[in-house]
């Protein structure tokens, strides 16, 4: 359906540094200008800020968008009410709860409709102090928008069980979709692999595991480190991902890698604008997160390069792969039952990793392609506005 009045849409989230979020609102933006529509993109900045520019879609870049604290928020208010007159901004799609405060406040009394996603539970920390009914306050900004999506069937049913009020009928689930073109291992050059391997400086004579991951507490790392102690067969593992604000954390990691003696078989590397590349050099992925990731963006990607993704059973890794068909889903803490599985993987004949890897490209292709997930939204844009 095309459009013959241009609907402004305006993404806001605190920054364009790397994440599913982030390359979630990229996607978005990029269906919206090809549909006509025209996108614009509020952050603090970033590195992906470039995949923007290279669409030639507009970012407005405003600094305090990626703070919390009460003074930013109330000031942004105002930046942003006065970029829905500038722009004659038709709907404004908030994706984290910061922003939407401002949103909120900056849309009363105007025509802007309002779209918000929930990407994630939300702990009761609120400015360093723990405080359940504050932090529960400041998340239910969230639910006042007219339309809010959520990323998988797990955040729909968290929210309903931790919040009141009339909101149920206002939920979409639209679950994330990746780039099938993109995450195409068909399309990755020889060239792209050897070049990347180099980079990293990889052994030629190993199978790799793949952990991408931003370095932060929950997403698993001294998990795996521990099941890797235990893995009998050979391997090497590179963990892979931005240290944006974690730089002590990514310290401690590879302290604990010299710790447990694994300095000759785990490497940490930097944020790797490549991913497509970086699957293809992976005998098999994992995502050990030892809290529910919201949907798990990293699954869908894996399974789409037609590689073989190791999970943590819990959250949205439930919805997207299907054990011991599309992937494998290990117990959280169980290091044993982790260590064995990854040993059961790397020794996997060619023939079952390829029948595997296959059903993991379908899987994808049917439930969580990235047109799926942009004609979704889209179409939730044009409901708001009728």
């Amino acid at each position: 359906m095309e459009n013959t009045k241009k609907i402004t849409v305006m993404q806001l989230l605190p920054s364009l540094e790397s994440g599913g979020v982030e390359r979630g609102t990229i996607d978005i933006a990029k269906i919206l200008k090809k549909e006509n529509f025209k996108p614009i993109v509020a952050s603090a900045g970033g590195v992906l800020v470039y995949d923007l520019r290279e669409s030639g879609i507009a970012h407005v870049e405003i600094a305090s968008l990626k703070r919390k604290n009460p003074i930013s928020i109330i000031l942004n208010i105002n930046r942003i009410r006065k970029l829905i007159i500038e722009h004659n901004i038709d709907i404004i799609h908030a994706r984290s709860r910061a922003v939407m405060w401002s949103a909120y406040f900056a849309c009363k009394n105007s025509k802007t409709k309002l779209i918000s996603t929930v990407h994630g539970t939300y702990s009761c920390d609120f400015l360093g102090i723990k405080n359940f009914l504050l932090k529960k306050f400041y998340n239910s900004v969230m639910l006042k928008a007219d339309r809010i999506i959520t990323v998988s069937n797990f955040i729909k049913s968290y929210l309903l069980q931790n919040y009141s009020g009339n909101f149920c009928n206002k939920i979409s689930v639209i679950q994330r979709g990746v780039d099938l073109t993109y995450f195409d291992s068909q399309r990755v050059s020889k060239n792209r692999v050897i070049d990347l391997s180099k980079k990293w400086n990889l052994p030629e004579d190993k199978k790799i595991i793949l952990m991408p991951a931003r370095f932060t507490t929950w997403k698993g790392h001294e998990f795996l480190i521990d099941a890797l102690t235990q893995v009998e067969s050979d391997f090497f593992c590179v963990m892979v991902g931005s240290d944006h604000g974690h730089k002590q954390y990514r310290k401690k990691i590879e302290e604990r890698i010299v710790q447990k003696k694994l300095e000759s078989k785990v490497r940490v590397v930097d944020n790797c604008r490549d991913m497509p590349a970086a699957y293809a050099i992976a005998h098999f992925v994992v995502s050990p997160s030892i809290r529910p990731e919201a949907f798990g963006r990293i699954s869908i990607e894996v399974q789409a390069s037609n590689k073989i993704i190791v999970a943590t059973k819990i959250g949205g890794a439930l919805e997207t792969i299907s054990d011991g068909q599309t992937g494998f889903l290990v117990d959280i803490g169980d290091y044993t039952n982790f260590a064995k599985t990854i040993d059961m993987v790397l020794k996997l004949d060619k023939e079952v990793v390829d029948k595997i890897s296959d059903a993991g490209r379908k899987n994808i292709e049917k439930n969580f392609s990235s047109k799926q997930m942009c004609d979704l939204t889209l179409d939730i844009y044009r409901q708001v506005l009728n």
